[in-house]
C-alpha cells in the first residue's frame, strides 16, 4: 500500500516526484509548497524559499497593522467631523432660537460603498487570504519552513505590535 501521498497523477517532473509529502515534522531541504509549481529541490531553492516565506509572514504583520491604522484614521476624522457639527451647533452667533440642521447619519447603503469600508474589506480578504497560505505552508511539517512563518509573524509583530494601545485591542476572539 502505497502512504507517500504523492499524487502527481502522471507528471514527468522528477523534481516533484522526488519531493514526496511527508505527514510528520521533517527538517528535509526536498519540499513541494503550496502548489505543484513551487518544488524547492535544492537546497538553494528551499533557502530561498524560506526567506519568502519569512518575508510574506512579516508582511502580513505590516498588513495587519495598515489595516489598523486605516480604522484609527476613519474613526479619528469621524470623530472631527461630529465635533465641528457639534461646536458649529453651539456657536449660534445670530442668537435665533431656529436651530441648525442634525448631523444626518449615512444610511446602511453609503456605509457599505463608502470607499474607506471598501479598502478596509478588500484588505481583510488579503489577510484571510494570506494567512491561509501561511497555515498551509505550515502543514509542510517541514521544521525550516515552520520557523520561517514563526519568525516572520514573531519579528513583524516586534516592529508593528506597538500600535495596539489597549490590551484588548486584539484581532482575535471578540
Amino acid at each position: 500500500m502505497d502512504m507517500d501521498h504523492n499524487h502527481d497523477h502522471g507528471t514527468d517532473d522528477s523534481a516533484a516526484k522526488s519531493c514526496p509529502m511527508i505527514m510528520v515534522f521533517h527538517a528535509g531541504h526536498c519540499e513541494r509548497i503550496l502548489w505543484r509549481g513551487w518544488v524547492a529541490a535544492t537546497v538553494t531553492e528551499f533557502v530561498l524559499s524560506a526567506i519568502a516565506i519569512f518575508v510574506v509572514s512579516f508582511l502580513y504583520e505590516a498588513l495587519k497593522f495598515l489595516r489598523q491604522h486605516l480604522a484609527r484614521r476613519v474613526a479619528r476624522k469621524e470623530a472631527e467631523r461630529l465635533a465641528d457639527e457639534q461646536r458649529r451647533k453651539g456657536d449660534n452667533p445670530s442668537g435665533s432660537d431656529t436651530p441648525l440642521a442634525e448631523p444626518r447619519e449615512l444610511s446602511y447603503g453609503q456605509r457599505l460603498l463608502d470607499s474607506s469600508h471598501i479598502i478596509q474589506s478588500l484588505l481583510n480578504l488579503l489577510q484571510i487570504v494570506i494567512s491561509y497560505l501561511l497555515m498551509l505552508i505550515f502543514m509542510t511539517f517541514n521544521y525550516w519552513l515552520c520557523l520561517a512563518v514563526v519568525l516572520g509573524l514573531g519579528i513583524g509583530y516586534f516592529f508593528f505590535g506597538w500600535n495596539k494601545k489597549t490590551p484588548d485591542e486584539s484581532e482575535c476572539c471578540p
